[in-house]
């Protein structure tokens, strides 16, 4: 499982309820569902500065993965087999999904989906089993190019784990696995990566030509190389008929590659549960979190998230008209660190438990969250993989196994060699791989300097690692902070994307991960993992991860976080709410706004008054 890439965006104040431990803090409420619903009107939205999508085939590459890519754009034309999260709890949401659950059989080989016959293409064809299988096919195909095809891929995992995939009636899929899997994991981690694809419609190697056969490789490879290439060009996003056939509630009607200004409409077509009153969605690009919020007081967004640097005007927002409400993300907050860098023997620095353990305890989370230049209150300590919210964590995400602690990493240091000189160069004095020496590979005279490169927009994660080098400068750890778009952190810095540019940086910060309902770390912590970005390995998590993966008890998971929360394979930052404003004219079901910090859009529930 590869999660989302996200942006940290949040607020603070005097709204925020509970306390900052106990992960279930809110910004403000939910406001009740109210007026009458009419048909018609449009919803300016506000984009992520420097965030938009470009890629379009929801068989996404690593370099392009990101929520604001699949959850906030995809999504909304194309419906994913099983439909997470329930408003704000994290689990499959059974009404929005294209499927009945699936029955496990067979000692959990055997998996039997029954499609809903309700849902169909926006050309008028039923979803059916064969589109599952289409887009099955079609990953495949694309790992068979290249792993960094496929974001989501994990060796050994979907689609590696499927012995077969067959439409063994119009509406059943029947998936025959290589092993046994915990149902719980391969329903809510596996199948939700599935995208149903129009397979009358995109089983071509050519626009305009025959349909192929894709259960073909040779066929299934030149269908996703004609795919994939459409996907790449932005330009084309709303002309390029491919992309009109839909099974969501909106489909493509504008996108300037030049401003990343893109618009949707409503698909009259579709058969969901509930079709779109809204009939145009206008998502408005920003340059910065200081343009987009004016926006907002201006009255020229229905709807944008609140940077936490603007909390203090969130009672201007609510007279101008705006609901606002925030929530931690169904995720984690972290600085990833780079174990694949070799300038100035980052790797083997890190490869120390001790040096990784210095660096978290110079993080002042509660110090951070009440800090009015930083997370401004509205934000919940967090030092694990899994939001604390998660049916499947000890109820301890909140407290830190290694506290902040400067006094204690100085000792760290010195009780493994080295000379701790304060605003200047702490230096290794004592090389080796004894229990009170530097480490292997650690030379006589080696300093402790790194990188940090941060998500130029919002301002929060500026801060964090400025106040973050700070800290380290006073135990003569040298870190330089400098920014980088989030397009540009996700795509380059980034070890399974761009293993070319692993010697460029030792840290970096753009937000952390959206997590899918069950936590455990496939794909993100473990050593073949597609979306290990920092490239760490451990044995032990290994074999956590995989009892996680085909085990049948709760606790393996469970025992999986724990052990990441004490091994550091990225150090923890506080889970930031996001923060949303919406007008007031704009109402639907609670639901419908609770799933918004997830950076989950549901516009079809919205209607304006």
């Amino acid at each position: 499982m590869l999660l989302a890439f996200t942006a940290a965006c949040s607020g603070g104040g005097n709204n925020a309820s509970a306390n900052h431990k106990s992960g279930a803090q809110t910004f403000g409420s939910l406001p009740a569902q109210s007026g009458t619903p009419k048909d018609g009107g449009t919803v300016e939205i506000a984009q992520q500065p420097g965030a938009g999508p470009f890629y379009m085939l929801p068989i996404v590459p690593g370099a392009f993965n990101s929520t604001y890519v699949t959850y906030q754009f995809q999504r909304l034309m194309y419906r994913p087999l099983y439909w997470f999260p329930q408003g704000a709890e994290p689990k499959v949401n059974e009404a929005l999904s294209l499927a009945a659950l699936p029955v496990f059989s067979d000692a959990n080989k055997t998996v039997t989906i029954k499609m809903r016959d309700d849902y169909t293409w926006s050309d008028g064809n039923p979803v059916v089993a064969d589109d599952v299988v289409f887009y099955i096919d079609l990953v495949k195909a694309a790992l068979e190019k290249s792993p960094a095809n496929f974001a989501e891929y994990t060796p050994g995992q979907f689609p590696d784990n499927i012995a077969s995939a067959e439409a063994t009636a119009k509406n059943t899929v029947t998936l025959k696995l290589k092993e046994p899997y915990n149902p719980e994991w391969f329903t809510a981690n596996q199948l939700t990566s599935i995208v149903p694809l129009p397979v009358k419609q995109w089983s071509r190697a050519a626009a305009g030509g025959p349909v192929l056969d894709h259960s073909s490789p040779k066929n299934a490879k030149v269908i996703y190389t004609f795919l994939d290439k459409a996907s790449r060009d932005p330009a084309s996003f709303a002309k390029n008929p491919l992309w009109q056939t839909v099974n969501g509630p909106y489909k493509l009607s504008g996108f300037d590659v030049t401003t990343n200004f893109y618009s949707m409409a409503a698909n009259e077509a579709y058969t969901g549960p509930q079709k779109p009153r809204i009939k145009t969605l206008n998502f408005r690009p920003f340059t910065s979190e200081t343009a987009k919020f004016n926006q907002l007081l201006s009255g020229k967004l229905t709807a944008g998230t609140v940077d936490q640097n603007n909390v203090a005007q969130v009672a201007a927002l609510k007279a101008a008209g705006y609901n606002v409400y925030g929530a931690p993300r169904l995720g984690f907050n972290f600085i990833m660190l780079n174990f694949k860098d070799t300038t100035g023997n980052v790797g083997k620095l890190y490869a120390q438990h001790y040096i990784r353990q210095t660096l978290q305890q110079l993080i002042n989370q509660s110090g951070y969250i009440s800090s009015k230049g930083i997370y401004n209150g509205a934000a919940v300590e967090s030092y694990g993989p899994a939001p604390a919210t998660s049916p499947y964590t000890a109820g301890n995400i909140g407290t830190a196994p290694y506290p902040y602690d400067p006094a204690a990493a100085r000792k760290l240091l010195e009780d493994h060699g080295w000379k701790v000189t304060p605003n200047g160069a702490t230096t290794c004095q004592s090389p080796g791989a004894g229990p009170s020496q530097c480490g292997a590979g650690i030379p006589q005279g080696q300093t402790l300097k790194f990188n940090l490169f941060f998500r130029s927009e919002p301002q929060l994660h500026s801060a964090v690692s400025t106040a973050f080098a700070s800290e380290a400068r006073k135990l003569g750890i040298t870190i330089s902070v400098a920014p980088k778009t989030f397009s540009f952190l996700i795509q380059n810095f980034n070890v399974p994307a761009a293993p070319s540019k692993a010697g460029e940086w030792a840290m970096s910060t753009w937000g952390g991960f959206s997590t899918k309902p069950y936590p455990t770390m496939s794909g993100v912590f473990d050593s073949k993992g597609s979306g290990n970005v920092g490239a760490y390995s451990d044995p032990k998590t290994d074999r956590l991860i995989r009892e996680s993966v085909h085990g049948k008890d709760r606790k393996a998971v469970q025992a999986e976080i724990e052990h990441l929360r004490t091994d550091l394979p990225v150090l923890w930052l506080p889970n930031a709410h996001t923060i949303w404003a919406w007008k007031k004219e704009l109402s639907g079901p609670p639901d419908a706004f609770a799933n918004m910090p997830a950076n989950v859009l549901t516009p079809e529930f919205w209607y304006l008054k």
